[in-house]
This record gives C-alpha cells, structure tokens and sequence, in this order.
C-alpha cells in the first residue's frame, strides 16, 4: 500500500489547451504555493491526448519553471475522468486536488478545498450557485438543470452539483475515486455516489464562483447521448446494489 506524505497533489486534465497556457499555468501555479505556504505541493498535469497546443517546447518551459513537475502523457484521447484517474495514480501526499487547467474558480479555491480536507472531510466537491446558472448559454443552462435535478432525485447525491471542476480528497476517497470506470464527464457523478455508499465517508459542499472571463464550451449532441449511457450505468450500478 502507497505511504502518502504530508501535503497537496494539485492535479490538472487537458486537452488541446488554447491560447497562452503555461504561462498561465505558471502563475496560477505560484499562487497556489504562496497562499498554502510552506505546504509541498506537487503539481501533476495530465495531456489527454492533445493534438495541438502541446508540444516538447510546452513541456520545457513547464519543466523549467515548476521544481518537480510530473506530466503525464499518452497519444489518444481518452475523456476527463480517466485522465484525472491517470493522475491521481501519480499521487504521493495525504490530500490531492483537482481541477481544471484554466483554474475557473481561481486559486483561492484550491486552498479552501486542502483546508477542509484537513479538518476531516474525506471528500470536498465545489458546488455552484443560482449565480453560475445566471452566467451559462440557455441550452447548458437547461442540461444543467437536468443534471442536478437527477443527481438529487435518482442518485441522491449528498452534493447536488457534481460536475463542477474541483473536487478534494483524502487516501479514504482516492480510493473511491481510482475505482470509477467512467471516462467521460459523468465520472464525478460516478465518483460521488460511489463515495456516498460508504458511510464512514465524509463528504461536503464548498461554494464556488467562477471567476471573470472564464469561456463556456458547448456540449455536443453525440457526447450527451455518450453521457447519457454512462448515467444510465450509475443508476444501474445504484439498482443492484
């Protein structure tokens, strides 16, 4: 079994990451660090797959720049939950946090999630607001709602925004989280339903808002269609038991 040691993995999915990235990723890095102080913190990035926008000279200048940067890497692109998986597995310290490359809660985020995860929670997932909704195009705002009316009504999710792009936790729910199946998007429902069965788990909320500027990606029809079979093998997963 793997000793984990004090301090934070921050882990990173990716996937043809647009504009002036490591430069952002730089900063945003050297935030996170200032404000957890002398916590270690191991930055771990995942590169699903990118076909464009990461290249060797990306990975120099990261390289460079972040002591001890662990990049993960591999050629087809293979959906946001096993690219987080991918990097949880890389893991070293007792809490690990991910989220998303462009930071889209900011990094003030990241060190409430650590500060909860050290007084006790097991699990911490991000949940957005009324304010959030407000802010999406009419038909993510729809799916959206969806979305969360499902989690609470059918799978009974103790935190009813699943999909938002942050999530903490301890080895307790590592564990829970290395063992989703799930490629796609829906393996945060996966991951906290599954958590959700076991009651010595704890889980909470943490309140989170985007910041300014952040951009909206739209879902395609073939992806929801994808989606929705996966939500269909949670609620399978949830009848059988």
């Amino acid at each position: 079994m793997i000793k984990l040691t004090p301090g934070l993995d921050l882990i990173l999915p990716c996937w043809n990451p647009s504009g002036p990235w490591v430069e952002s990723l730089i900063r945003h890095y050297h935030e996170v660090t200032t404000l957890l102080g002398n916590v270690p913190v191991q930055l771990i990035l995942v590169n699903d797959g990118s076909v464009k926008n990461f290249t060797p000279q990306h990975i120099s200048w990261l390289e460079s720049a972040i002591p001890g940067i662990i990049i993960v890497s591999y050629a087809h692109n293979r959906g946001k939950g096993y690219a987080v998986r991918e990097g949880v597995k890389r893991s070293q310290h007792a809490f690990q946090v991910y989220t998303d490359l462009d930071f889209p809660f900011g990094v003030a985020a990241v060190r409430e999630a650590y500060n909860s995860l050290v007084q006790g929670l097991d699990v911490v997932a991000g949940e957005r607001g009324a304010a959030y909704l407000r802010e999406l195009p009419r038909k993510r705002r729809v799916i959206t709602r969806i979305s969360r009316f499902m989690n609470k009504m059918i799978l009974n999710l103790k935190v009813k925004d699943a999909q938002a792009g942050l999530k903490g936790f301890n080895s307790h729910g590592r564990n829970v989280l290395l063992n989703t199946r799930i490629d796609g998007f829906l393996y945060d429902s996966e991951f906290l339903y599954n958590a959700g069965r076991r009651p010595h788990i704890k889980i909470g909320a943490l309140a989170v808002a985007c910041r300014p500027g952040i951009q909206f990606s739209s879902f395609r029809l073939k992806l929801l269609m994808k989606e929705l079979v996966n939500y269909c093998r949670i609620i399978t997963s949830s009848s059988a038991a």
